[in-house]
């Protein structure tokens, strides 16, 4: 059961992305429905596996937009995290971070340290 949960909670990850990438392009409204069908698909299977969640979160409606879809999905996934969300720290691949951020208003190069 907790490896489903994982499961759904990846998937909501993905929708919240799509439904962000929908809202970003403003293209497609079909996307925006396909995001909304699935995230009430996910929310349908996780309150299977856990019932209380149907008090704390209801099916969206077919003409929710992109960016609502985008919030719902990445709340739900909040819910099943069992700690407080860590502030981003920006990396590059392979685990390289700029070594200080200086404020310019022009584009520069930062010195990368690779670990």
């Amino acid at each position: 059961m907790e490896s489903e949960i994982v499961k759904v909670l990846n998937v909501l990850r993905r929708i919240a992305r799509a439904a962000g990438y929908a809202a970003w392009v403003r293209r497609e409204p079909d996307a925006t429905r396909f995001c909304v069908a699935q995230y009430n698909k996910a929310l349908t299977r996780l309150i299977e596996l856990e019932p209380n969640l149907g008090a704390l979160f209801t099916p969206l409606a077919e003409e929710t937009s992109p960016e609502i879809v985008r919030m719902a999905a990445r709340e739900l996934a909040a819910y099943f995290e069992d700690e407080a969300p860590e502030a981003h720290v920006f990396r590059f691949a392979f685990g390289c971070a700029p070594r200080r951020w200086r404020a310019r208003s022009r584009c520069i190069s930062l010195p990368v340290h690779c670990d």
